[in-house]
């Protein structure tokens, strides 16, 4: 058999080239970071458009921003997330692995202080520890988020009569934006802020104007489920 000539051999090794599909990097690379990091400036963009509140603002005017920005934020913030995610578990790129979780730690933190939605944020920090574990902000905030997950039996005893409603949420913190009943009667201003219990009970502190005038450690007992599972 005649051998192949040096022609011949260039010839089909140009071929095979041809026909070989490149792939996406699998290592840590400046060209999609940079494309990333464009992105990411874009969403930082977005955030900034938001209207800032002054320090005195109120919970429900800062669920109303939070709200109006997630609105603005989301669709963009959900697409960049997305890329980083498929970038880091293409590439190992610990920027990648970094940012993602930086950014479920934020968002996580708004389920937290603002929502009270702690099953909410303790999921999102999880997220964030499972692509960086070693991200110090998700694990002291997961620590935070478990402990205020469920009234502190402590914290609530030391809620006392006439205490105004920024003194009892610096002890036990506030409950769901769903979880705060207020009915007006007679020019006074009734409410009661209702807190879940490890037993799947509930506790409740009542204002009348503001001020507590009454609490109930044992304001709902457990479901049935919860209680004969202790």
């Amino acid at each position: 058999m005649r051998s192949l000539s040096l022609e011949a051999l260039l010839l089909l090794t140009l071929a095979a080239s041809a026909c070989s599909t490149a792939g996406p990097p699998t290592v840590p690379n400046e060209r999609e970071w940079a494309l990333l990091t464009a992105d990411y400036q874009w969403v930082e963009t977005l955030r900034k458009s938001a209207p800032i509140l002054p320090a005195t603002a109120t919970r429900k005017e800062q669920i109303e921003v939070l709200l109006e920005i997630d609105k603005k934020v989301e669709p963009a913030l959900v697409s960049f997330l997305d890329k980083v995610r498929e970038y880091y578990d293409r590439t190992g790129d610990p920027r990648a692995a970094k940012l993602y979780a930086d950014e479920k730690v934020a968002i996580a933190d708004q389920y937290a202080n603002v929502l009270s939605r702690y099953d909410r944020a303790i999921d999102l920090y999880n997220a964030a520890l499972a692509v960086d574990p070693s991200n110090a902000a998700a694990r002291q905030h997961l620590d935070d988020a478990r402990a205020r997950r469920f009234v502190s039996m402590n914290a609530f005893a030391n809620v006392r009569t006439g205490m105004k409603e920024q003194e009892v949420r610096d002890l036990v913190g506030l409950p769901r934006e769903d979880w705060i009943r207020q009915v007006v009667q007679n020019n006074r201003v009734y409410s009661v802020w209702i807190y879940p219990k490890q037993d799947g009970g509930a506790s409740a502190i009542y204002f009348d104007n503001g001020l507590v005038y009454h609490t109930n450690w044992n304001a709902a007992a457990p479901a049935p489920a919860a209680a004969a599972g202790r």
